[in-house]
């Protein structure tokens, strides 16, 4: 949206103005008569508040560009209702759409098809009888005719030229009868051998019944693997007459995830290192974290950087700190931990942020490995990624950071994407533990520890389900 003030000393000159550079759809929000405040000597004037769309006053500009300059300068001087017709010609004439085809998936019922055939066949060979009957007629009428002195050559001829186009239809119907016979027999191949899919998951061997429930766990970001194989756990263990129950395969499937996710246990660990690339949210991971160990357990927190790499990432971190009373470090060296160490004995948790970086060259990981000290016992090394990057990504970080040791995950922005089944299936595959959950910028309401239950709750959508259910129902 456009908003643009206009002034002239009079309302015409400014109502002229909105029109000549908004357009005529512009709308006007606000007119003021200024008295004696125009320009240098006083004068009165008139101020007008007028605002249009992107897109409308797109539309203006396309027009002009396209005109010559006599034809703009007679189009900005018509009045708003010829404007708006020369503009809606002008767009429509050179922006027409072009439709495309609409190609619509259909399944192909094989029993339709097979019955079609075998009809078609019924057909060609009824055509070939009644080919056949004609030509055997027109020979018994020829053995038996009596020879005529008027019948002449060309008599003869047409005899001949029907008798050669009866045989080459005869040896049509026989290839078209052929082929036939062939479609029908491809036709009862078994489905197995047949590369094509009728539903979603049937190449996995899933039933109709749940090819809705196994499309809802892809869609969602669950790997399609590991959704057939929960789909077909399911299949194995309930009957096929239960099936169509949606609650309960919905609550098998919630049920088996939470067999399956790993989470941590790492917050009574003292030294927390925040590790991974760019944008994933280590500061605001760190400071959710502290605001949360400091206001609702009531710990001493301390908070240390070694992201000096990043402009103003210390005076970030140092804000924050003096915010939370809490002591603050820059460390720039290995040897600056002997000075650290000193002073941690009455400290319950210390907090250290790190440059965020993908670990691609040797250089990086020589850095990383020399200052998170390999002799402090108690600490955690958090890999903090974005559940918004896709799974290969997310895999990709994890091969890089796997000589840090990393103990386990934390994942952010889960608020800002609706496929949370990515974070289900990278726990799943790699073992690796869920730390905490990012869920949004509030500090610190939205920072929360992993728990099995939140992972389902964010997959299957109960919470969000559960509200509409009570807002429909006011």
């Amino acid at each position: 949206m456009q908003v643009r003030k206009f002034e002239a000393r009079t309302m015409k000159d400014a109502l002229e103005m909105v029109k000549k550079q908004l357009g005529p759809d512009a709308i006007i929000l606000a007119a003021k008569d200024n008295s004696n405040k125009y320009g240098l000597v006083g004068e009165s004037s008139f101020e007008i508040t007028a605002a249009v769309s992107e897109e409308t006053l797109h539309k203006k500009k396309f027009v002009e560009s396209r005109m010559a300059e006599n034809d703009k300068q007679q189009f900005q001087n018509s009045s708003a209702r010829t404007q708006k017709e020369i503009i809606s010609k002008f767009v429509t004439r050179h922006t027409t759409p072009v439709t495309k085809p609409v190609t619509t998936q259909k399944y192909i019922d094989i029993n339709d098809e097979k019955n079609a055939a075998e009809e078609r066949i019924k057909n060609a060979v009824q055509r070939a009888f009644d080919a056949g009957t004609l030509l055997n007629d027109r020979q018994v009428q020829r053995q038996t005719a009596k020879p005529t002195e008027t019948r002449n050559q060309q008599v003869e001829g047409r005899q001949q030229y029907i008798e050669v186009q009866n045989d080459s239809e005869m040896n049509s119907l026989r290839s078209e009868i052929a082929s036939l016979k062939a479609m029908i027999k491809n036709m009862q191949t078994p489905t197995e051998s047949r590369p094509q899919s009728h539903y979603p998951g049937e190449n996995y061997g899933i039933h109709y019944e749940l090819s809705s429930q196994f499309q809802g766990l892809v869609k969602e970001g669950v790997l399609e693997d590991l959704a057939a194989e929960m789909i077909l756990d399911l299949q194995n263990q309930v009957p096929v007459t239960r099936l169509k129950n949606k609650p309960l395969v919905e609550g098998f499937l919630a049920k088996r995830i939470l067999e399956d996710i790993v989470v941590s246990s790492g917050e009574n660990k003292k030294f927390h290192f925040f590790v991974g690339p760019s944008g994933g949210g280590k500061t605001s991971s760190i400071i959710k974290m502290a605001s949360q160990l400091i206001v609702r357990e009531n710990k001493k927190v301390a908070l240390l950087t070694l992201d000096t790499q990043k402009v103003g990432a210390v005076e970030q971190l140092r804000i924050y700190s003096q915010i939370l009373n809490v002591p603050f470090a820059v460390i720039r060296e290995r040897n600056d931990w002997k000075e650290i160490l000193k002073f941690i004995n009455s400290i319950d948790y210390i907090l250290i942020d790190t440059p965020g970086s993908n670990l691609k060259t040797q250089e990086e990981v020589s850095y990383f490995e020399r200052m998170i000290l390999k002799e402090i016992p108690s600490k955690s090394v958090h890999l903090v990624l974005s559940a918004r990057n896709k799974y290969e990504d997310l895999q990709g970080v994890l091969n890089n950071f796997a000589t840090l040791n990393v103990t386990d995950v934390i994942f952010n922005h889960l608020d800002e994407t609706v496929q949370n089944g990515n974070v289900y299936s990278f726990n799943k595959i790699n073992k690796l533990p869920l730390f905490a959950f990012g869920i949004g910028q509030r500090i610190p309401e939205d920072f929360e520890y992993a728990t099995k239950e939140r992972l389902v709750d964010l997959i299957f959508h109960i919470t969000q389900k559960n509200n509409t259910t009570s807002e429909a129902s006011l």
